[in-house]
């Protein structure tokens, strides 16, 4: 028989809000971002930013599954981003002294991508479990989630913690992507699955989840992690399949003709990305009634890269423990649809079982269900 880990504690910082609650409330609200936007409250200082975001979930998650110092020693820790701390990176290596081990004020001898899980698991205080760092474009907190899963499921570990986070407004990349056309004209915002999509806004996130097995948890689960693939197409450097392939089967794994609530969609809003993805969301969900509600936080909050996989995880856990799921709240004119409903409007409903997808540049891509417990 198989382990079904369970999520037990989740934390969230987003451009509306450094708290899980403040994001929720704000979302719920149909609150958006209408340019590229940083998490509030999160002062700049020595310390790289996306390590700032990613301890302070870290700890709202741990603290929400009440997890104690002991435990915490035997966790196993997960760390997806695309970029990492791209000021440190970017611009000179930190002077050191590493036979003196003399390091800049709060700073490790760790550099790039793995400063980052670094900088949590001293916050954590965590022993010696294990450590790993995945950089998957787009789809690295999704692939971060499954990992972790894995291990839980292996025995590898008893307890995971999976932190996703991304600061990478940097001007690199804001031109980058403005030169790729998926960069919206100014006062447009992130429209996801509209008629009249023209790309996405660029945003800081993090989120974190706290994995462990049903009979350990302490707190209320939140949800269950069902099912769960991941593959790459391979197809284009920066686009993926016109003919979503890939996407179908992982689809078709996941949710395995089974009913599901919610479809917490990639929906980036930009005009190759959506057609392709409503179309292999129609081509395996089966006709049910009500229909699925699909839904992309992208149009409130932005795109936070390898972030945004983790983050559509922590709002789908909400989701579920509220029975709402926030407006598509910039998505005016959505285009057609077969067997999923778009709602523009704040939508009661019971979740069961929901689905989220993740893609990234190159092709890494993932898709993962929840379950209520």
């Amino acid at each position: 028989m198989s382990i079904t880990p369970v999520i037990t504690g989740i934390g969230l910082a987003t451009p509306l809000g450094d708290t899980l609650a403040a994001t929720w409330d704000w979302l719920c609200a149909g609150r958006h971002i209408t340019d590229h936007a940083r998490v509030p409250g999160i002062e700049s200082g020595d310390e790289p930013r996306v390590n700032m975001l990613a301890r302070r979930v870290a700890l709202e998650a741990v603290a929400s599954a009440g997890w104690n110092a002991g435990q915490r020693q035997s966790a196993a820790l997960v760390v997806g981003t695309s970029k990492g701390p791209v000021e440190a990176w970017i611009g000179p290596a930190p002077i050191c002294d590493f036979e003196t081990t003399n390091m800049p004020a709060g700073r490790s001898q760790v550099f790039g991508l793995a400063d980052t899980a670094d900088a949590v698991a001293r916050s954590l205080a965590l022993g010696y479990g294990p450590r790993l760092t995945l950089s998957a474009a787009c789809a690295s907190g999704l692939h971060a989630l499954i990992r972790a899963a894995l291990m839980i499921r292996s025995g590898e570990a008893d307890r995971a913690i999976v932190v996703a986070a991304e600061s990478s407004l940097h001007p690199l990349f804001l031109h980058s992507f403005r030169r790729l056309g998926v960069i919206p004209p100014e006062g447009v915002g992130c429209r996801p699955f509209d008629e009249h999509r023209a790309g996405f806004l660029l945003s800081e996130a993090a989120a974190a989840v706290c994995l462990e097995l049903p009979q350990t948890a302490q707190a209320r689960p939140w949800a269950a992690v069902d099912r769960f693939a991941m593959g790459g197409d391979a197809t284009h450097l920066t686009g993926s399949d016109p003919a979503g392939g890939l996407l179908r089967q992982l689809l078709a794994k996941v949710i395995d003709s089974r009913a599901i609530d919610l479809v917490h969609a990639h929906g980036t809003g930009t005009i190759a990305n959506d057609p392709i993805e409503l179309a292999a969301i129609d081509s395996v969900v089966s006709s049910q009634d009500p229909a699925p509600s699909l839904y992309s936080h992208k149009g409130a909050l932005g795109h936070s890269l390898g972030a945004a996989g983790l983050v559509a995880v922590t709002i789908n856990c909400l989701a579920h423990r509220h029975g709402l799921i926030p407006p598509n709240v910039q998505t005016t004119t959505p285009l057609p649809v077969r067997c999923v409903r778009i709602h523009r409007e704040l939508e009661s409903r019971q979740i069961h079982r929901s689905i989220i997808s993740a893609a990234g540049f190159g092709g890494p891509t993932a898709v993962v269900s929840l379950v209520s417990v």
